[in-house]
């Protein structure tokens, strides 16, 4: 769904805001956005029905519950089993332990990243998923030795417009 007006100024504060922190009350958020608070709720509830926010969530620290591993995982599909292709989508999208999936240029078709409480779980999953789905032919495996930076966060610019 796409948003029918561009983004003021304010839309970008407001925006900018609560994806640093979802928590902010109204009156902080209208004070970081130039408005009231109602103003503000008005604005929210109109970006949350166009599907300009989609959802609020919770960013968590992957250690803390027990998940100390953070891996990137580059899929190559076979090319003539496209008929394999949906149920693999529809495990990936279900699928916990998988934090992102996306479909790429490069060596491989799909990249996802990944959280796992270790080594051997990583193994037990990748077993699992290559048993469930004949269309992957290989995979590769990159382990995160240190986060630079953990968001989902958009970057907003003014004159910003929704295609």
């Amino acid at each position: 769904m796409s948003f029918p007006d561009p983004l003021s100024a304010s839309d970008i504060a407001l925006l900018t805001a609560v994806q640093e922190n979802a928590d902010l009350t109204l009156d902080q958020l209208a004070a970081r956005a130039g408005l009231s608070p109602s103003a503000v709720q008005r604005r929210l509830k109109k970006l949350r029905e166009a599907g300009v926010i989609q959802r609020t969530v919770a960013l968590l620290d992957p250690k803390a519950v027990g998940q100390s591993l953070s891996l990137i995982v580059e899929l190559e599909l076979e090319r003539d089993r496209h008929d394999l292709l949906p149920p693999l989508q529809q495990w990936i999208a279900r699928e916990g332990a998988i934090q992102n999936a996306w479909f790429v240029t490069g060596r491989g078709d799909l990249v996802l990243s990944m959280t796992a409480a270790s080594i051997e779980s990583f193994d037990a999953f990748m077993e699992r998923m290559l048993a469930e789905h004949r269309v992957i032919r290989k995979y590769t495996t990159s382990v995160v030795l240190k986060t630079l930076k953990r968001s989902l966060a958009v970057a907003l610019e003014p004159g910003f417009r929704q295609a």
